[in-house]
């Protein structure tokens, strides 16, 4: 299966390829497994289907796209951009329904909760902010960073929140509170962290440097796991 998935990921990016589109930037899943959408520096997102491998769709945005994602119930498709808003459109016909004004500067990525009450934002203005799903109100935000939120993750049962980015410290937050954690020192940027599915367990990889070769990138990844996670 993971060799088909390859051959198909590699088609889907020669047929985006082949329409002379720009740069691919970010891709997503949609929830119920069917469609792919792909955003590139032209910020146009091309949705392709996962089983006939076509492309179902283009939107092409007259604004910058910064990340892609649909929310759990597969009927939303939200868009971060570079303006600090967040856009909200029905899926799958795209049409806009929302703007929501998010942060005063760019916002960059975008996270769903597992249990679908929450989605959190990163923003160039170095905070994390945490959204109700149904209402679109923004219930906290957090600021323990100093640098533009570039990485989110949601542990697997939606108490924790680590965000990420140039500072050398990965903040892990309590949901509900907005309270810290704890905080997972780096030694250089991180640019992307994943919480494991079942566990509390933190995979990350930074901005980390060869130690016998100071050019070249290290390529690693790390991991961090809570002390008191039983499962």
């Amino acid at each position: 299966i993971y060799v088909h998935l390859v051959i198909f990921i590699k088609y889907l990016f020669s047929i985006l390829k082949k329409k002379n589109v720009g740069e691919n930037i970010n891709i997503c899943w949609s929830p119920d497994g069917q469609t792919i959408a792909v955003g590139n520096k032209e910020d146009l997102v091309t949705f392709v289907d996962a089983r006939s491998h076509r492309v179902k769709t283009e939107e092409q945005f007259k604004f910058e796209v910064n990340e892609i994602s649909w929310n759990n119930e597969n009927d939303l498709f939200f868009l971060t951009n570079g303006h600090g808003c967040i856009n909200v459109l029905s899926y799958p016909d795209l049409k806009s329904l929302h703007v929501l004004n998010a942060h005063p500067a760019n916002c960059i990525c975008i996270e769903f909760d597992p249990t679908g009450k929450y989605f959190a934002t990163g923003s160039a203005d170095a905070l994390a902010s945490l959204w109700d799903v149904n209402e679109l109100i923004c219930i906290r935000t957090f600021s323990r960073l100093d640098w533009p939120v570039r990485t989110l993750s949601f542990s697997y049962d939606g108490k924790m929140l680590a965000s990420a980015s140039e500072d050398l410290a990965i903040d892990i937050a309590s949901v509900e509170t907005g309270e810290k954690i704890t905080e997972v020192q780096c030694e250089s940027p991180t640019f992307t962290v994943a919480w494991h599915p079942k566990r509390h367990l933190l995979a990350f990889a930074c901005d980390d440097k060869d130690k016998y070769n100071r050019d070249r990138d290290a390529g690693t990844i790390k991991l961090f796991g809570l002390a008191n996670d039983s499962s």
